[in-house]
C-alpha cells in the first residue's frame, strides 16, 4: 500500500473545524504563517526515525508515512500543536490517542509491531539491505566462557 504524506487538511478528520482553525490562525507572530506544516514535518521525522531505527525501510518520498500510522501521526501533531494555545486543552480521548501513538512508536522501535513496506523503498536510512563482516580473532590461550557463547546468539 502506498505511504501517505499528512497535510493540515487531514487533521479535519480528528479535530473540530473551530479547533483546527484556531491552531492554524490564532496567536501568530507578525508575518508568521500556518505553523501546522512545520509541526507535521517534525512528527513525520519522528515517526520515520522510529521506523528506520528498527531497521524497516522508508519510502523514498520525504515526510511520507505508512497509511496505518495516519491517525497516530495526526494525534501527535494535535498534541504538539495545542501547546501553542494555552486556552486550548486536549480532551481525555485526544490525550489517550496521543499516548497510544507514543506506545505504537515504542513498539515499532522494539520491532514488536511491523510497518507496511513502501512502494519505493529507500534502504539508505534504515540499514536494511546492508551488511558488514566482522572477524573476531582469539589466541589459543583465550578461554571461551558460557557468556562468550551467549553473546553469539
Amino acid at each position: 500500500m502506498p505511504w501517505i504524506t499528512l497535510t493540515p487538511d487531514d487533521l479535519n478528520e480528528y479535530l473540530a473545524a473551530g479547533q483546527l482553525k484556531a491552531l492554524r490562525t490564532k496567536a501568530l507572530a507578525s508575518g508568521q504563517t500556518d505553523p501546522l506544516p512545520l509541526m507535521i514535518a517534525e512528527v513525520a521525522r519522528t515517526l520515520r526515525n522510529s521506523i528506520a531505527s528498527a531497521g524497516w525501510p522508508l519510502e523514498a518520498t520525504d515526510g511520507s508515512l505508512p497509511q496505518a500510522l495516519k491517525s497516530a501521526a495526526a494525534f501527535l501533531v494535535i498534541e504538539l500543536a495545542q501547546t501553542r494555545l494555552p486556552g486550548l486543552s486536549l480532551t481525555t480521548e485526544q490525550k489517550a490517542q496521543a499516548a497510544a501513538a507514543r506506545t505504537t512508536l515504542k513498539e515499532i522501535r522494539a520491532r514488536k509491531v511491523g510497518v507496511e513496506m513502501p512502494v519505493n523503498p529507500d534502504y539508505s536510512a534504515s540499514g536494511v539491505g546492508t551488511a558488514s563482516v566482522v572477524r573476531v580473532v582469539r589466541s589459543r590461550k583465550d578461554n571461551v566462557s558460557a557468556n562468550d557463547l551467549k553473546k553469539l546468539s
